[in-house]
């Protein structure tokens, strides 16, 4: 006769919220197999029975596979459907011609909202469980901590799953440190169980509280949505006499970029920081490190900043190549502006990642020149050059004439094609 196995979920851990028929499947098994946490949690309903302390789904299968036990009950955290290892565990089931049945659970942020008194059906759902290895550092980190602020200030109500290395500490320094500290921040900690704790402020607040595990988050965002669309207007910037790359050939440019969503970018001589807004508008999930030399752009770009409310744009005064040192590995970089040092800022962008992609404005003949012979030189992939010549049509009394501006070449290679 086929083996039964039950996969159960066991909602928060409380012994209270377990469902009616998975107290069924708990008694009417033979072993029941969980994390240690969940064994100990329902240590009276499966007293009596053989219990093994399992999370891995392959050592659970061969567990049950080896064992001489026909009815088995497998405990899963919150919901077996959601985040759960129901989602590995079944099909290694029933490849093994087993019977199998999966009875659902509360999961954890059901019960957390409605111990918050909120809805969640208009909020995002994450889980982070084992996504930030042990002394993860590096890329990895950064692109984690960056969809985890990009989620925060982009959606009105986020609740995010944690784990030992991803905890309410490094959620709320993360967000407090990128200018987001006035979020609300409520943490729930050993929800369902006697010690259970509800903690709630703003990421500012509680930036020094230490949480104990299992816990969850919920951060709530009333400002989400202000943030503009991606095709922001000359005039939307605050602007001086600092040069801009003005909206039809940065619109051009940042095409010829391809930023992803989660794109680390670099803008270079980033003047008035109009590309660098609208990176980071493209990336929420990513970050754009604006670099600038002149004190009034730099003054101009932190003004931009702020008005559009970029969280992930950053700053970073000096000239370039020297100022590129310390920056993190790019996947997208626009060259505005070079000070003649165009050779010099390449090597160091190739260095940090020799397949990223690149896209140079020149307005002048020698910039054009030395950019295509290093293109030429090093052989890079999928190149594009294109000028753009752009005209504007102004009144002049009661006649309609052409502006021009400068032309400009766009020169972009690299990357993925």
């Amino acid at each position: 006769m086929a083996k039964q196995v039950y996969i159960v979920g066991a909602g928060p851990g409380g012994e209270g919220l377990l469902t009616g028929e998975a107290r069924e499947a708990l008694a009417g098994s033979e072993c029941v197999i969980g994390a240690r946490r969940l064994l100990d949690s329902f240590a009276a309903l499966v007293q009596g029975r053989e219990t093994l302390a399992l999370t891995v789904g392959e050592a659970v299968i061969e567990a049950i596979r080896d064992g001489g036990r026909r009815v088995y009950a497998v405990l899963v955290s919150g919901d077996s459907g959601f985040f759960s290892l129901c989602k590995r565990l079944f099909p290694l089931a029933r490849a093994e011609g087993w019977e199998v049945r999966v009875l659902c659970g509360i999961s954890s942020v059901a019960y957390f909202a409605s111990r918050l008194g909120i809805p969640y059906d208009d909020a995002v759902l994450i889980s982070f469980h084992g996504r930030l290895r042990p002394g993860c550092v590096g890329v990895e980190r950064e692109r984690l901590l960056n969809e985890l602020t990009g989620l925060a200030a982009q959606n009105g109500k986020c609740f995010f799953l944690t784990d030992g290395e991803l905890s309410p500490e490094l959620v709320c320094g993360t967000l407090a440190g990128r200018g987001l500290g006035e979020l609300r921040i409520s943490v729930g900690e050993r929800l369902s169980h006697q010690d259970e704790k509800i903690s709630t402020g703003t990421a500012d607040s509680l930036l020094k509280t230490e949480f104990s595990a299992p816990n969850i988050i919920c951060v709530e965002n009333d400002g989400a949505g202000k943030y503009p669309c991606t095709n922001l207007r000359d005039t939307d910037f605050f602007r001086a006499s600092v040069p801009m790359t003005k909206e039809d050939v940065r619109t051009v440019s940042l095409a010829k970029l391809r930023l992803r969503p989660d794109s680390i970018c670099w803008d270079i001589g980033a003047g008035t920081g109009s590309v660098s807004c609208v990176a980071a508008l493209a990336a929420p999930y990513g970050r754009v490190y604006a670099v600038e030399r002149e004190s009034d752009a730099v003054d101009l770009i932190r003004r931009n900043k702020q008005k559009f409310g970029l969280y992930n744009l950053e700053l970073v005064e000096g000239a370039a190549p020297a100022a590129l040192a310390a920056l993190p590995r790019p996947d997208s970089v626009f060259i505005g502006g070079t000070g003649g040092a165009l050779r010099a800022i390449m090597w160091e962008i190739l260095a940090k990642n020799p397949g990223v992609r690149t896209v140079i404005n020149a307005i002048t003949l020698e910039t054009l020149a030395e950019a295509r012979m290093l293109i030429e030189e090093n052989g890079f992939p999928d190149v594009e050059m294109v000028q753009i010549g752009v005209n504007t049509v102004q009144k002049a009394g009661q006649y309609s004439m052409l502006k021009a501006q400068n032309p400009v070449f766009v020169i972009s290679f690299g990357g993925a094609a």
